[in-house]
Parts: C-alpha cells; structure tokens; sequence
C-alpha cells in the first residue's frame, strides 16, 4: 500500500500545470481596479529614473522589459494594464496575433485633436529586412520565441516608419517588442531618431482571463508647440493597438 501511494504522488506531481493569478502578479487593489475599470495607467514625461511600476513579474516580462531601465528614453514613458476575458483562445492563438502585423492595418484610434475617431494604420505589413520595404507575409508559423521580423506601419499622425519586432513566448505568456528602425516623423519634422521607439506587450495566460500589460518609451526633438501633440499622439497608440489585438482574441482571428 505504502508503495502505491508513493506512486500516485507522483503522477500528481508529474501532471501539475503551472499557472499564474493576475491577483497575485498585480495585488488585489490593483485587480479589483482592473476588474472595475477594465485598466491602469501610467505616464511619466522627462523622467531621468526611467522607471516602469507595472511590469508583472514573470519569465516573459523580464526578458522583454528587463532591460528597459538601460535605455536612456526620458521624454516619455506610458505603461497600460488591462484585464481581458480569454474567449477561448490559448497563448498559442495569442502567438499568432502578436505576429500577424497586417491585422493592424485600419486600427481605429481616437484623435484627441481632432475628436473623432480615424484610421490609425493605413498600410501595415511585414517587410524584408529594416531598410527594404519589400512586403513579405506575416511569419505565424510555430512557436514565436527567438523570431524576429520587420515591418512598415503607415501612420495617421507618423507617416511611414519601419520597425524591428522581436518576440519571447512560454507556456503562459508570450510577448512582442516593436523598435523603430527608420525615424518618426510629425508631418514634415522628423521627430524620433532611429531606436528612439520602443513598444512592448506581454500577454499572461491567468486561467479565465488574460493579464495584458503594455509600454511605451521614447525619446524625440523638443519641438515647442508640437510637443504636447507627439506626446498625446504616441500615448494613444497604445490603446489602440491593443484595441486591435483585443478583437482578434474575441474571435476576429
């Protein structure tokens, strides 16, 4: 008998998943605000300390955001956590989103100067390499860990700028990092220098519901007058792109 229990320990043991609690990753104040309000958010402008207070702590987030604090970007830094329900999809369907960059074109966003909602990405697609705009398919295929790809998202505001899109995934979580490999520009001023453009998200898989984070962090020209406007400009495009990923793991896939 004591050799059969001994036995049945250890298949328990041997099939135990390991989970997380977005309660637990954010602390209950936190989650019952994101339970109520369906977000938090934090921006921090010319801030020498870089420093991200929202970024869970788990094996995924590191490896994207750990490394944020060595990158010298003070002019602006925007963090976003929300809570979204998992309507089925896994982290595998999530990997798939996260890499089908041509989803994100027609992401609505709301123009705070303007008070309407528009047309965020006219044009968005995956391209050779960072500097030749030739369109290449979306890379979904497989697990995305270690996959890097390129893209060109042609923005209301931005214009046409090319990113380097790096990923990490886990058996929970799998995230994706956006740098801007060609500069930003505000109309006809270019604004941000290469590199000077970091987007991040992290999707955490908490049972029911997914713990989504999301950053921001830039450096660009103090331009007077327009500053106020590139900072509103670049802060709204986190929402909006996780607008675009929300409806896809809603089942717009």
């Amino acid at each position: 008998m004591k050799k059969l229990f001994i036995f049945m320990a250890a298949v328990t043991i041997g099939s135990y998943t390991f989970s997380y609690s977005a309660k637990d990753i954010v602390g209950e104040k936190n989650y019952e605000i994101l339970k109520k309000e369906g977000k938090i958010q934090v921006n921090r402008f010319n801030d020498e300390s870089n420093t991200l207070e929202l970024v869970p702590d788990t094996e995924v987030s590191k490896i994207v955001f750990g490394g944020w604090k060595n990158l010298n970007l003070t002019a602006m830094s925007g963090e976003n956590l929300y809570l979204l329900p998992k309507n089925g999809t896994s982290i595998e369907d999530v990997s798939v989103i996260l890499r089908a960059v041509s989803k994100l074109e027609g992401t609505e966003y709301y123009s705070n100067r303007r008070k309407r909602t528009e047309i965020l990405y006219k044009n968005a697609y995956c391209i050779k390499d960072a500097s030749d705009r030739t369109k290449v398919p979306d890379m979904t295929e497989g697990n995305a860990d270690g996959q890097v790809q390129y893209c060109m998202l042609d923005d209301h505001s931005l214009g046409k700028t090319n990113y380097r899109i790096s990923y990490a995934q886990r058996e929970k979580e799998v995230a994706a990092e956006f740098t801007n490999v060609s500069p930003v520009s505000y109309g006809p001023i270019k604004t941000v220098s290469s590199g000077n453009l970091v987007i991040g998200a992290v999707f955490i898989d908490c049972g029911d519901e997914y713990l989504v984070y999301m950053a921001q962090k830039a450096d660009f020209f103090s331009l007077g007058f327009l500053e106020e406007k590139i900072k509103k400009s670049l802060l709204s495009r986190l929402d909006a792109i996780y607008g675009c990923f929300m409806k896809q793991v809603g089942g717009e896939k």
